[in-house]
This record gives structure tokens, sequence and C-alpha cells, in this order.
């Protein structure tokens, strides 16, 4: 590579930087379907449980599968979204900011007895919400966003 003067590299900057996004753009079908990814997720605690809601939108209910580890408090959602347009004929891709394939993603509870039979899922508008039911006991106390 030729040693550029500095007054220069402003200019050339933006030719490697198109030149690196047509080679990327080149691979980028095969980039984003290995790469794993995970759903962002928010979990509450109310008197009676914990609820979980993961965001995970186009990702068909049949493609979803949840399961609970009982001695590392987790709470695992695993699950794949499906390309639609990309790699079609004719497509030309401007843009890829979405992930497809697979995603995990592992949430640890708190410490606090869990009904496990109790858990309850639903998905709608994108969203994958999981209530974890309490068993009874009151658990160690936590932050709560007033308390901050």
């Amino acid at each position: 590579m030729a040693r550029r003067e500095r007054e220069d590299w402003p200019w050339t900057i933006d030719d490697d930087l198109r030149a690196l996004r047509d080679e990327l753009t080149k691979a980028g079908r095969t980039v984003v379907r290995r790469r794993v990814w995970e759903p962002r997720v928010d979990l509450f605690e109310q008197e009676d449980g914990f609820t979980l809601k993961a965001e995970i939108a186009g990702v068909r209910g049949e493609d979803i599968q949840l399961s609970y580890t009982p001695d590392a408090r987790t709470l695992t959602i695993k699950g794949v979204r499906h390309e639609e347009t990309v790699g079609r004929r004719g497509v030309r891709c401007y843009q890829l900011e979405v992930y497809y394939g697979e995603f995990e993603r592992e949430v640890e509870l708190p410490d606090c007895p869990i009904d496990v039979d109790g858990i309850r899922a639903q998905y709608r508008n994108g969203f994958l919400i999981v209530f974890v039911p309490k068993i009874g006991v009151a658990c160690p106390h936590r932050m709560d966003l007033q308390d901050a």
C-alpha cells in the first residue's frame, strides 16, 4: 500500500470505505446467516411472579422454543427468524440491519422459588411475553425503580 500524505487521507478514506462495503455486500448473505443474534429482553418482578418480554418480531410462533433450567435459574429462548427477501433473484440489497437465522437468549432469574408448571407464554405484536409465577415465598429485596 502506498504511503499517503496527511492532507490526502480524508478524501481517499471514502474510497476505501466504499470498497470495504462492496466487499462485505458480496459476502453479506453468508455472514448474516451464520451469525447467532440475541433478542432484547426486559425482566420485571411483580408480587406473584416475573414477566419477561423479548423482542422477536418476524419470528413465527412455531419457531420459538422456551426452556427453564432450575439449577441455574435461567429461562432460555431459542428460535429462528427466516429470511423472506434476501437471496431472491432480482433483489438488490442496499442496507441489512435485521438479523436472520438462529437466535438464543438466556436470562437468569432472581433467586426465588419458581412454580415451573405455572410458566405461561404468549406471542403478540412481535413480543414473546413469559410469566414465571413465584411459589408463595417473598424474594430477597431488590432495588425498585422508585428506589433508584
